[in-house]
């Protein structure tokens, strides 16, 4: 079960644990920068892209937001996260930005953590034009890896693929190398696994089976 942070929860309910963030971060950082030649999973990417757009009750799953649930514990909606060669990219909403701060000076950092702020007056174009700058700083700033098959509800997500699309910029699919990632389970994510195993089991012989 994973929560959707919409801007109206308040900001003591959400806790992102800094240690489990750098930690999966790192292993995602690392798994790419080893894995980015031409013939690796990463498909010589240059950088890594991952954006959701607004709140879909009608998906089931995808890549972006589980893999923002395994690195936050939270879905972060009409978010975009870059992971460049020597520093991470966040752009999100204030209130967002306001519970990733502590993530940016957490005693296990493993690099910079650029946190921006959505300026809706200039339709995005200026914090696009950052991340487009970001992209291009990382190895040689020609391919981008991102979640090109899923689509993202809304404006904000819409605005930048198109911004994306046109920047020359080439675009590979992210979702094999996320997938692989993900299949990996740490300490923390089988203890979780075993405990919902464990209680799906005892719902099952305790309550459904009665019933049928």
């Amino acid at each position: 079960y994973t929560l959707s942070l919409h801007d109206a929860l308040p900001i003591l309910a959400v806790q992102i644990d800094p240690t489990v963030f750098w930690e999966r971060l790192s292993k995602l950082h690392k798994g790419w920068l080893k894995g980015r030649d031409a013939d690796g999973v990463y498909k010589g990417a240059d950088a890594i892209a991952i954006d959701t757009g607004g709140d879909n009750e009608d998906e089931l799953y995808s890549k972006s937001k589980a893999l923002q649930t395994w690195l936050l514990g939270f879905e972060f909606t009409e978010t975009i996260i870059l992971v460049c060669s020597r520093s991470i990219h966040v752009l999100t909403s204030k209130k967002k930005v306001m519970h990733l701060e502590p993530l940016v000076k957490a005693e296990n950092a493993t690099l910079p953590l650029e946190l921006i702020t959505r300026d809706k007056s200039d339709g995005h174009q200026g914090n696009y034009a950052a991340l487009l700058a970001a992209l291009r700083s990382s190895h040689a700033g020609k391919v981008v890896a991102t979640l090109g098959k899923e689509k993202p509800l809304g404006d904000f997500a819409a605005a930048w693929r198109s911004t994306l699309g046109a920047s020359g910029l080439e675009a590979v699919e992210l979702a094999p190398a996320l997938a692989e990632l993900l299949a990996v389970k740490d300490a923390q994510e089988s203890s979780c696994t075993k405990r919902a195993a464990i209680f799906s089991a005892m719902l099952m012989q305790k309550h459904l089976n009665a019933k049928l």
